[in-house]
């Protein structure tokens, strides 16, 4: 082999499959992202379809043995309330160390976007319960003064919109992989537990349930595609 020939080799060789390697990345995060868009979209396509079937008095055929389902689990009260006031409370602690912590980290676009998201969700849930007015099962309020009306579920949609957006910023950092994965499998655990207490109080329907997590999977959508890489709230800095 010619020394012309030797030098080639490192240039022609692996520098070429690591370029290889970070357009195939780069075409991956992007195909990702794209998703998150779509599936915000179609998921505020069926929150509205849903809203619209609610208000319109549809009647859906698993609302009232899923809920009968629930009701028999309603011998532990006490940790049915203790799981549906996690989503009150402590989640709005949770939400707002969230925001204090990306102001700290001066990732100041990133907290305007998730203080313009939580004030949207909130303000979104109780404005389509007033338009909606659907009576929750119990017949009355849920013990918050003012919320009176049963869909969407208010504690679902925060809880996924807070938690899930927290564990998104987890997922996409460098930790562990398993750390990554306990993180979203504690949300999917504590999202579950909510929703079945809420069925267990005789607070929600269903389809209520099924309204609140498209509200949050549309805030979901939206945050991942807004603090992409390269997007409006991204800031490139290093993780700490």
């Amino acid at each position: 082999m010619t020394p012309e020939r030797e030098a080639n080799v490192p240039v022609t060789g692996v520098p070429q499959r690591v370029a290889d390697d970070h357009v195939a990345d780069r075409s991956s995060t992007t195909h990702s992202n794209i998703a998150w868009l779509v599936i915000a979209i179609l998921s505020l396509v069926g929150l509205v379809v849903l809203t619209v079937a609610v208000a319109s008095r549809v009647v859906f055929p698993f609302d009232q043995p899923l809920l009968a389902l629930a009701r028999a689990w309603d011998g532990w009260p006490l940790v049915w309330q203790a799981m549906s006031q996690s989503a009150n409370i402590p989640l709005i602690v949770i939400g707002v160390g969230f925001v204090l912590w990306l102001l700290w980290t001066k990732r100041r676009r990133e907290a305007v976007l998730v203080i313009v998201m939580l004030v949207a969700v909130t303000a979104g849930s109780e404005g389509v319960k007033q338009l909606v007015a659907r009576p929750r099962p119990s017949g009355t309020g849920d013990g918050i003064p003012g919320v009176v009306y049963s869909f969407p579920s208010g504690h679902v949609l925060e809880v996924l919109t807070i938690l899930g957006t927290i564990a998104l910023r987890v997922w996409r950092t460098s930790r562990r992989l398993l750390l990554r994965r306990v993180v979203v499998i504690l949300v999917l655990i504590e999202l579950v537990l909510v929703a079945i207490a809420r069925l267990a109080l005789d607070e929600h329907y269903p389809t209520d349930l099924l309204g609140g997590a498209l509200g949050g999977v549309v805030a979901l959508g939206f945050y991942a595609w807004f603090t992409r890489p390269g997007g409006w709230a991204d800031r490139p800095a290093a993780e700490r």
